[in-house]
Formats: structure tokens, C-alpha cells, sequence
């Protein structure tokens, strides 16, 4: 009399189970290594758009002033208070037509190892004070 033992052949062998989880390391591998990137991506841009944010805070500031105000006052680079990380610089010159500047603000900050920067440049209008546009007027209405 012979035994038979039967075999299941639906099983799987130590070959394809290696075969399968290297694979689905691999798979694991490339997810994470991309969602890591994403994050750096991610705190870069965020950083940008703070530098943006604070270069027009500057312009809107140097506008409300008036742009020859701020010349008055000597100072065309600094820190910002509520960013110390972030430093800005400004070049202002005065164009052909009276009264009209160009304005161009560069923002600087440290990121990693990397310094980083953005610079806009505008246009800004600033029209004489009141007072003198007043008597301006007066002395040409004279006689």
C-alpha cells in the first residue's frame, strides 16, 4: 500500500513572496521620498509668499509716506520687525516725467543653507503738498 500526500499547489513559494515585498518596499520607498519633497516644496513656497507679503507691506508703506518722504529719511534697507529672518533693501529713481518714481524692492532671507531673494519694481506717483500746489496756484493768479 502507498501513501500518496497530495500537494496544494495554491500556495505561494519563498521566491514570489520575496519578489512581492521588495517590490511593495520599492513602492513605499518612491511614496515617501515624493511626500518629502512635497513638504520641502511646500515650506518654499510658503517662505515666497511671505517675502511677497512683506515687500508690498514696504511699498504701501513707502506710498502712504510719499515717496520723497522716504528719501527724507536716508534709510533704504532694513529688517522687518515682524520678520527678522526677512531683510529688505530699496532703490528709488526719480523719471523724466515730474513727480514719478520707480521703486524697486529686493526682500532676502535665509533658507537652509541658501539665501533667497525677490525683487518687484513699480511705479509710484507722488504729487507735491497741498499747501504749496496752494500758493503755487495763488502766485499764478496774481496780476
Amino acid at each position: 500500500m502507498t501513501i500518496r500526500i497530495k500537494q496544494n499547489p495554491s500556495g505561494f513559494n519563498l521566491l514570489e513572496t520575496l519578489l512581492a515585498s521588495s517590490l511593495l518596499a520599492g513602492a513605499v520607498m518612491t511614496i515617501a521620498g515624493l511626500s518629502a519633497r512635497s513638504v520641502s516644496t511646500v515650506r518654499q513656497d510658503q517662505e515666497v509668499e511671505k517675502a511677497w507679503e512683506l515687500a508690498d507691506m514696504q511699498l504701501v508703506l513707502i506710498d502712504a509716506a510719499g515717496v520723497a518722504a522716504f528719501q527724507s529719511l536716508g534709510k533704504y534697507s532694513g529688517v522687518f520687525a515682524q520678520a527678522e529672518e526677512y531683510a529688505w533693501e530699496a532703490v528709488i529713481q526719480e523719471l523724466e516725467i515730474e513727480n514719478l518714481f520707480s521703486v524697486e524692492i529686493t526682500v532676502r532671507w535665509a533658507s537652509g543653507p541658501t539665501i533667497r531673494r525677490i525683487r518687484c519694481q513699480t511705479r509710484l506717483c507722488d504729487p507735491p503738498e497741498q499747501e504749496s500746489m496752494q500758493a503755487d496756484t495763488m502766485e499764478q493768479s496774481r496780476p
